[in-house]
């Protein structure tokens, strides 16, 4: 929903300011911001007083979730422009419910833009117009045109009638970040900044709106969106809309992401092209039903394609592994985030490399050469690569007319290199953490993990004490075979030589206590039986020869245990030292040392399991959402 507006006349006020980029301080306003649902007309009603009143409101729409405030309300502009952290001299977007309020926000509707109204008003389109004195300079940014745009989403289009008055609304995310698809990303970037969100579902789109300049006499597309350059020419006669141009040199920028990184995850982003000549789909649809598809291909699948389609598909999957493999040559603890159709997904799998595998996280939008599935799920899928904590994403590009050249734009955007920030804009940062509640999902499932080591009462408890606030902190998580099922996670300490129901060592429940904040006080010492190590899905030991104990006695279960110096390198850790000999995690009972010892140990238990934790994740099936 950004808006990008042709600046073709600036007011004095405006010129003032031109040279000077003003970022707003964010500060919450409020301990929750309330969650509505689309069916609640009291509570919609209710939050479109207060947007009336001056607050700030997320809604949703079919392109992307927008932050609306009243248009002619200069300080509800401005509580917008902190909310998102974003620059204050950047113009906003006009919602309205009813194609009569336009009159009242322009001065003057050209028989070119009665056109594209008429052809396309409601849907994913914005009109840029001259605009009317009721609509503050804030919200237009000095600007003497308005962009006007009226949803089709129907708990859009009834909200924007509740509130009677033109809402002005960039797109709900932090400056600079992913726009928001989904209600749940806008409270991730907005809870305690505005008053309310209404949860209207996933956008049909996933892209924001197309960006018409209708000012002349000829259409310029300002930004790619949905409605596709194709589409408009076919309105109009004897006339073809043309696309601005990019900016070059010192020129300032038009718009919000016309020069700079924009809609970016913190992980660097890296398209990966499409081969010349693949036929691609949904490059002509104007959006999707509003679901990614949901593509089971799988490694059998592909024994079923004719020897051209798996040409093709190799060729599509050839970039993604060779730069895999590429990036982790060059650094063995990278983390991969790929955004791929399935028939990609498959291939990985068939290749079985372990080491690949381990350090690769997919958000797969379907198949893989439908850019209508890509562009639904583009925004949604960097953000669930970002909360993996990936390093770098490589997303699938496309090389089209239609959809394809909106999709190419905000990925483009998003993979910018990260010195490419507008000066003080915030720097792109991970998303936040926000609980679920348990009908969110249509089933759970549960993995469990076991730390074990002698005695129970020292580092095989602050590896569970320290893994369950690691677990708390990074919660919720689903399956990483189904979106919609729940994960819940376990973790427990036991010991080989273990006496049942020793208090734990009070120089490590101090030390846990100062790293964690909370200590081993709820810890008990017990000794490991197989009716534990049944309960558990991956038993990890402080040291080597403790697996190796295990695995002796009870071989039958040896693919789940590891210590943890095996687990690292199961997984492609390997550290070396000066010499070029690999390094083993060695952690040394700390029993009978002083305090200092303790924490020291503790701390490097911490550093491991943090770098473990994904792994660990992985293993057990497991992903952050």
């Amino acid at each position: 929903m950004h808006l990008l507006l042709l600046r073709r006349q600036i007011t004095p006020a405006a010129a003032k300011n031109k040279s000077k980029v003003i970022f707003m301080d964010r500060e919450k306003k409020y301990k929750k911001t309330l969650l509505i649902e689309s069916d609640d007309d009291a509570a919609l009603k209710d939050a479109a007083e207060h947007l009336r009143n001056g607050e700030v409101i997320g809604f949703p729409t079919e392109t992307v979730y927008g932050l609306g405030c009243d248009a002619g309300n200069g300080e509800a502009v401005k509580r917008v422009f902190e909310a998102k952290g974003r620059p204050a001299d950047n113009p906003l977007i006009c919602h309205i419910g009813d194609k009569e309020q336009i009159k009242d926000i322009v001065s003057e509707i050209t028989p070119l833009a009665q056109t594209l109204i008429d052809a396309f008003m409601p849907g994913p389109i914005t009109i840029v117009m001259k605009k009317a004195d009721s609509i503050s300079d804030q919200t237009t940014a000095g600007l003497d045109t308005v962009g006007v745009r009226m949803p089709s989403h129907p708990v859009a289009n009834k909200f924007l009638k509740y509130c009677g008055v033109p809402v002005a609304a960039p797109s709900a995310n932090l400056s600079g970040r992913p726009s928001p698809t989904g209600a749940r990303s806008v409270i991730e970037d907005m809870d305690g900044y505005i008053y309310a969100v209404i949860d209207g579902g996933d956008s049909e789109f996933g892209l924001e709106s197309t960006v018409v300049d209708c000012t002349g006499t000829d259409p310029v597309i300002l930004r790619p969106g949905a409605v596709t350059k194709a589409d408009i020419d076919s309105v109009l006669k004897n006339k073809e809309a043309v696309m601005a141009g990019s900016l070059s040199g010192k020129e300032a920028p038009r718009s919000p992401g016309m020069k700079y990184r924009h809609y970016a995850p913190y992980a660097q982003v890296e398209i990966m092209e499409m081969p010349e000549g693949t036929k691609i789909t949904g490059d002509d649809a104007i959006g999707s039903d509003g679901k990614i598809a949901n593509s089971s291909f799988t490694v059998e699948d592909l024994k079923k394609l004719s020897d051209d389609e798996a040409k093709e598909l190799v060729n599509i999957a050839s970039p993604f592994i060779l730069r895999s493999r590429e990036l982790l040559s060059k650094n063995p603890f990278t983390r991969i985030g790929l955004y791929c159709g399935s028939e990609i997904k498959a291939v990985y799998d068939k290749l079985n490399d372990k080491i690949l595998s381990a350090h690769t996280e997919f958000c797969v939008y379907g198949k893989t050469v439908d850019v209508a599935c890509a562009s639904h799920g583009l925004f949604e899928g960097l953000r669930f690569l970002d909360v993996q904590e990936v390093d770098v994403i490589l997303a699938q590009g496309f090389s089209g007319e239609g959809l394809s050249v909106a999709y190419m734009n905000r990925l483009s955007k998003a993979s910018g290199k990260k010195e490419e920030l507008t000066p003080g804009m915030p720097a792109p940062a991970r998303p936040s953490r926000t609980p679920l509640p348990i009908d969110a999902f249509k089933d759970t499932y549960t993995g469990s993990v076991l730390f074990v080591d002698d005695n129970n009462i020292s580092l095989s408890a602050c590896c569970e004490a320290l893994m369950r606030r690691m677990l708390e902190k990074n919660e919720p998580y689903i399956s990483n075979t189904a979106a919609d099922t729940g994960f819940e996670i376990y973790c427990e300490s036991a010991g080989l030589t273990a006496m049942d129901g020793l208090d734990p060592d009070s120089q490590m429940d101090k030390a846990v206590r100062e790293l964690t904040g909370l200590g081993l006080s709820s810890i008990e010492s017990r000794r490991a039986n197989p009716a534990i190590y049944d309960c558990n899905d991956l038993i990890l030991t402080v040291r080597d020869e403790q697996a190796f104990a295990i695995t002796k006695a009870f071989p039958e279960i040896k693919d789940k245990v590891f210590s943890l110096s095996t687990f690292a390198a199961a997984n492609g850790l390997v550290m070396k030292d000066s010499s070029g000999r690999v390094m083993s995690i060695s952690v040394p009972d700390p029993s009978g040392e002083n305090y200092e010892t303790y924490l020291h140990t503790a701390k490097a238990l911490k550093a491991w399991l943090e770098l473990l934790f994904p792994y660990i994740l992985k293993d057990l099936g497991a992903s952050r959402v």
